[in-house]
């Protein structure tokens, strides 16, 4: 089944805002942002399988054998100017996808937006795909942003740990390869409370896969800030997008 899940109308599309979530995370996640960012930028997500509109497919096997998927499913968006968001195990897809995209069609996203993504500080070292139940709950209830009674529900978590042991094991297969930095902005964004990412740190990570650092913008909230504080990301989201291309997409 196609990983692209397309939220705008796209006869209204001037540009994409491509959204990878977060380890754990669904493409439903960005539904909403459709109808709260200005109407030319267009929003679609990348779903990996095993979960919401992809359950029952078989986990993917690796970051590469993930990122693969994204490109082919991706390439329909390619007649207009992609901008990438990645979140957290979803920025490090989304730089994987960037040099995708290069090596399979000479053009790099205008941007790619990384948040709370620290890359030297890999999240898979810190709790094993194979760690009990109590474990990674005790790991969520640590990262915040998922409310006390889902992490008591039995339902809940019968539903979400499968989903996020696979994609920790995606993130630990991931190889280790230098690649030429990418030649499009990279921003980093941050969340001020987060427990899990030293900002100067991720700041430094990111800058040496770009030729056009960014200035990193922080927001209130931890690992999950891109929810709770929605509305100052989403008007980043707006002027980085509009920066990408020269002040085009907020002019009247």
């Amino acid at each position: 089944m196609n990983a692209l899940r397309v939220w705008s109308k796209t006869d209204e599309v001037r540009m994409w805002l491509l959204c990878l979530p977060p380890g754990g995370g669904e493409a439903r996640l960005y539904k909403d942002w459709a109808g709260r960012l200005p109407e030319g930028l267009g929003v679609a997500a990348l779903e990996l399988p095993g979960r919401g509109s992809r359950k029952g497919e078989p986990w993917a096997a690796g970051t590469e054998d993930a990122v693969a998927g994204f490109a082919d499913a991706a390439a329909p968006l390619l007649e207009r100017p992609v901008l990438l968001f990645g979140h957290s195990m979803g920025a490090v897809l989304a730089l994987d996808l960037a040099h995708e995209l290069r090596a399979r069609h000479g053009r790099e996203p205008l941007a790619l937006i990384a948040a709370a993504s620290e890359l030297s500080r890999r999240r898979s070292a810190e709790i094993s795909p194979d760690a009990s139940d109590e474990d990674l709950v005790r790991w969520l209830r640590d990262l915040g942003g998922t409310p006390e009674e889902l992490l008591t529900s039995p339902e809940y978590l019968a539903e979400l740990l499968p989903v996020l042991r696979a994609d920790l094991r995606v993130a630990a297969r991931r190889p280790q390869r230098a690649t030429v930095p990418l030649g499009c902005p990279v921003h980093v964004y941050l969340g001020e409370q987060d427990p899990m990412v030293d900002g100067a740190a991720a700041q430094r990570d990111w800058a040496a896969r770009t030729t056009r650092e960014q200035p990193p913008r922080s927001f209130p909230g931890g690992h999950f800030f891109v929810q709770e504080s929605a509305g100052p990301v989403l008007a980043a989201l707006a002027e980085d997008a509009d920066a990408a291309v020269g002040g085009r997409l907020l002019r009247s």
